[in-house]
């Protein structure tokens, strides 16, 4: 390719600023010393097309996939005359020791009077200021300054979708997993690889893009399945390929009960509304636009207000009035925790449109029933410490129960069965499940051992 003094060189290739990946100048080959021959002024990510397979439905689609890829375009203009090779490698910028996931060279022939090198101008985002944040109807909150889920224990350890625009499974699953964490203290790792091979979503979510997937944690399950709710990562680990078959059945386990926009419009919320979702419910999952400055991020607060089309899915696990300019929130990524603060940013209120399509889960965890009766009848009772706290009778998992055996005049307490064993009383189970625990008493005209044992083969 030649290009002669007033030219520019546009390289256009596909990528996908939602896992992290972009393309950069890995090395450019001179064919003699001398003063520089190409100089980049510019690399754009453009806002990504509606793919070719949606653009004949009369139904009604998102109107934006997170995780869709686009075209990002480098541009160079001469500086020298000469002859290079410009290569360009894919990859994510805080991985620059590994391999890149592709290469893309050209060479380039400069010809004609140049006047050489001008000051870098190079663009690589459309920068504006911070977009205004609206706090509420009264200018305040009235929520404390400072909020965040991992301080209590409730965020789960950071994932990476690798090169995949699967962001969107990342986030619906990490939300889902923190509620777990809040409410019934555990920690879990569900797959995201189910929402990506066994979604049934028309045209199909896959690692070009998808939408917050809660219906499949709630009501929505594919063909084979036996019902909708989260699939282990020990049962379907995840790989990042879209067309890894969904081979059901899986075991499902656990399940929301509903999911909600903060704002019915799936526009971006007010950040007042937004913070109480994330105290009321949990990390809220999110939509932000990623570029470049984005994905540069080392650290610090982040107020590059980058500004396009929100094209990825993140958490939003908390907030801090009290830092940069007007208040940050605290944003869990999908990328590794080699990525920004530990897999975390700082990123001020209104930047790059942070929070757009806010939304939540309402997870109420299945209560577990605990059943209790004696043998003989009559002779004694059991008595269940704490009594049960779930709305309709049971106990929340993993819920710590004392059972206590009193027994009635002339009887003596032996044996549990059950869920429960040994001798001594009181005894404690653990609700990890439904349980069924049996008391067995005896008394002075009684032989214990026969009568027990005879007792616990009908049991």
């Amino acid at each position: 390719m030649q290009l002669e003094e007033g030219q520019t060189l546009a390289v256009s290739l596909q990528a996908n600023p939602s896992t992290g990946y972009g393309w950069e100048v890995e090395e450019v080959s001179q064919a003699e010393e001398g003063p520089a021959i190409l100089l980049q002024t510019d690399s754009k990510f453009l806002p990504p097309s509606l793919p070719s397979r949606l653009t004949n439905l009369s139904e009604t689609v998102e109107p934006s996939l997170l995780g869709a890829p686009t075209t990002q375009v480098l541009r160079f203009t001469p500086v020298a005359a000469g002859k290079i090779t410009l290569r360009l490698a894919y990859r994510r910028p805080w991985e620059e020791h590994v391999v890149p996931s592709q290469i893309f060279w050209v060479e380039v022939e400069t010809a004609g009077a140049l006047a050489g090198p001008a000051p870098p101008s190079m663009t690589t985002t459309d920068s504006t200021s911070q977009t205004p944040v609206e706090l509420g109807a009264d200018g305040t909150t009235g929520l404390p300054a400072s909020f965040n889920w991992c301080d209590l224990g409730a965020c789960t350890p950071v994932r990476d979708q690798g090169n995949c625009g699967s962001c969107w499974a990342f986030s619906t699953v990490g939300a889902l997993e923190s509620n777990v964490l809040v409410h019934d203290g555990l920690t879990t790792d569900l797959s995201e690889q189910y929402l990506l091979s066994c979604n049934v979503e028309e045209p199909r979510w896959d690692c070009g893009g998808g939408w917050f997937a809660h219906n499949y944690h709630e009501w929505k399950f594919p063909a084979g399945e036996p019902e909708a709710g989260s699939v282990s990562e020990a049962d379907f680990p995840y790989t990042g390929h879209e067309y890894d078959p969904c081979n059901p059945p899986h075991s499902h386990q656990e399940k929301i009960v509903d999911w909600q926009y903060v704002d019915p419009s799936r526009s971006i919320p007010m950040v007042a509304a937004i913070k109480q979702a994330i105290l009321d419910h949990g990390p809220v999952a999110v939509g932000v636009y990623t570029a470049g400055d984005f994905q540069d991020y080392t650290g610090d607060i982040f107020l590059s207000a980058q500004n396009g089309t929100p094209n990825h899915a993140v958490l939003l696990v908390g907030w801090d009035d009290t830092q940069g300019p007007s208040g940050i929130w605290y944003l869990r990524n999908s990328w590794g925790a080699v990525w920004g603060e530990a897999g975390y940013m700082r990123i001020g209120y209104g930047v790059s449109s942070v929070g757009y399509a806010a939304n939540y889960v309402v997870y109420d965890p299945t209560c577990h029933s605990l059943d209790t009766a004696v043998a003989p009848e009559g002779t004694g009772s059991v008595v269940a410490d704490p009594q049960p706290n779930c709305e309709g009778g049971g106990y929340q998992p993993n819920s710590l129960v004392q059972l206590t055996a009193n027994s009635n005049p002339g009887w003596e307490f032996l044996a549990w069965s059950g869920d429960a064993s040994g001798s001594s009383s009181p005894v404690v189970v653990t609700m990890d499940t439904d349980k069924s625990v049996t008391a067995h008493f005896t008394c002075d005209d009684c032989s214990p051992r026969g009568w027990f044992a005879l007792a616990m083969k009908a049991d």
